[in-house]
């Protein structure tokens, strides 16, 4: 099994914050960060998190969804800003990709609700938004799909993760 290992720093800041009220907010703006960034999974994150606060579970999965419904948002609106041309020109091997070609065909067959099942299914959703910049979709119509698509997602996980812990122990 494929395992994501925290890095020491964020091991660090979720020890160090669990104690305290803004325990939530923290876990928040990391799910945040990582959809800006799309630099690691941010599941990777949330099953330590529950584990070491399982009463919480329902305050992380909320928040977390929300939280990456907007970092989606966000990065929407670069990717628009910044234009496919300069996309294309630092990433052209993304439109060679297995996972581009099903989220292009998805999103043109089923619009925003693609981007709901792909935001909550385990395929990368940086691809789809991608693609969702460059063709116009609307930025608050993608805020919506992603942040309903993770909020289930990630309620959904937490929820495993707070009353089934032993078989996520060995995750991180």
């Amino acid at each position: 099994m494929k395992t994501h290992v925290l890095p020491d720093w964020l091991r660090r800041l979720l020890m160090r914050s669990v104690a305290h009220r803004y325990y939530s907010p923290v876990v928040t703006a990391i799910a945040f960060a990582s959809t800006i960034t799309f630099s690691f999974p941010f599941v990777a994150v949330l099953i330590p998190a529950v584990l070491l606060s399982p009463r919480r579970w329902r305050t992380l999965g909320l928040f977390c969804g929300l939280a990456s419904g907007l970092g989606a948002a966000v990065l929407v609106e670069i990717f628009q800003y910044l234009g496919a041309e300069f996309v294309v020109a630092r990433y052209p091997e993304l439109m060679q990709m297995q996972a581009w070609q099903t989220t292009s065909d998805w999103l043109q067959d089923w619009g925003l609700l693609a981007m709901l099942i792909i935001a909550g299914s385990p395929m990368p959703q940086t691809p789809a938004l991608l693609f969702c910049a460059l063709a116009g979709v609307s930025t608050p119509g993608i805020l919506v799909a992603v942040a309903i698509g993770k909020t289930v997602k990630y309620l959904c996980l937490a929820w495993a993760t707070a009353h089934y812990p032993a078989r996520f122990i060995r995750y991180n």
